[in-house]
């Protein structure tokens, strides 16, 4: 398969190709700031201790497309911390990834690459730089292996939660109204149908799903002078800038004070099309929504009729149901939406969190420690 095709196929391969270069001074203590900044969990169980862990034999790591010859990121970087164990790298060329030599690891570390999952059947590991694990669950036969998976949960949160903010600062004020104007050469083009511009300061947004993402998206626009309710599905604590956490089942009561909702639902049997008709109904008129963690969880026919009837003013969607979204889909002609092509993640920032994370699992599962993101596919995340 060559580079392109992927890119065209894979909105995860597709980012990765567009990060901005690492910082090449990561140590120990970058590390664990980042670890208390994001809030990282770390297993309760040593690796050691589970039944499917020894001490694995071969590892096969992703490089990202620009990996330095030296530094954070390298070659040299990863080895560091193999002790005696052979790390097999694969890296894009230009007919694709180079699978040779993967078939029999004992672990891997990359992105939901079917093809190399499949092929290697003996995996123990798999470290998935990416936070959702949808793509990686829907391997026939993935839930049977029993293998000890870990994910970047959290590290590109912050650079997410500053793409949905910038997001809804770009539909409140209009912002792509007036860049398609600009690009006509029109002072003043834009529809007299257009919403009219919001303050957001005193207004109240709703955040589905406070994790990672979730919580960073919250403490920003609490900074802003928002008041912010929120969702989890299995409690009712939350940060202090959070008004208030509902469970997944007061979704509709809270979408009914909400001026802003903000979608960072990880994709389940739970979540699929969880924001429907029912859900836009229950949204004041003239709200906003804006999505950014996985497209299936809204049904786009719903979106669509929510936002042609007026009860929202207009939706940010990073993320969406198909993707990639089709070129003649309806979605593309309707003004007051504002689509990304799944790359809100995208930055240096993202990208040295995802590479100090794999590399300390990496570390810990060598050495049987406690791993950092382990999650269930069976759970969905």
């Amino acid at each position: 398969m060559r580079v392109q095709s992927l890119i065209r196929n894979s909105a995860i391969a597709a980012s990765l190709l567009c990060l901005l270069p690492l910082s090449v001074n990561a140590d120990d203590n970058e590390l664990q700031a980042l670890i208390e900044r994001l809030g990282i969990r770390e297993s309760d169980t040593a690796s050691r201790d589970i039944p499917s862990w020894s001490k694995p034999r071969k590892i096969s790591f992703l490089l990202r497309p620009d990996a330095p010859a030296s530094g954070l990121g390298s070659e040299q970087w990863v080895r560091e911390v193999a002790d005696g164990v052979e790390i097999h790298f694969l890296s894009f060329g230009p007919e694709g990834i180079d699978t040779t030599g993967a078939a029999d690891s004992d672990a891997y570390f990359g992105w939901c690459i079917p093809s190399i999952i499949e092929a290697a059947a003996n995996l123990r590991y798999l470290h998935l730089y990416s936070a959702g694990i949808d793509r990686c669950a829907a391997i026939p036969g993935i839930r049977d292996r029993g293998m000890i998976t870990s994910n970047s949960a959290k590290a590109a949160s912050e650079t997410i939660a500053d793409h949905s903010i910038a997001m809804m600062f770009t539909l409140t004020r209009n912002l792509h109204m007036h860049h398609t104007a600009q690009l006509r050469g029109e002072w003043d083009g834009i529809s007299e149908n257009a919403p009219e511009t919001v303050a957001i300061g005193g207004k109240t947004m709703l955040v589905l799903g406070l994790g990672g993402i979730g919580t960073q998206v919250a403490r920003r626009a609490h900074g802003l002078g928002m008041r912010v309710i929120g969702t989890r599905n299995s409690s009712r604590d939350g940060p202090d800038f959070v008004d208030h956490v509902g469970l997944s089942d007061e979704m509709l009561s809270l979408a009914a004070q909400a001026d802003v909702v903000v979608n960072a639902l990880p994709l389940t049997n739970r979540t699929k099309y969880i924001v429907n008709g029912e859900f836009f109904d229950a949204m004041r008129n003239g709200s906003y929504y804006v999505s950014v963690g996985r497209g299936a969880t809204t049904d786009t026919d719903a979106l669509i009729a929510a936002l042609k009837s007026g009860k929202l003013s207009g939706a940010g969607l990073d993320v969406t149901d198909p993707e990639p979204l089709p070129r003649k889909h309806e979605l593309w002609r309707i003004p007051n939406v504002l689509i990304t092509p799944h790359s809100s993640s995208a930055s240096s920032l993202s990208v040295n969190n995802t590479t100090l994370i794999a590399r300390e699992n990496l570390r810990r599962y060598i050495q049987g420690e406690q791993l950092l993101n382990i999650v269930d596919f069976a759970r969905g995340y």
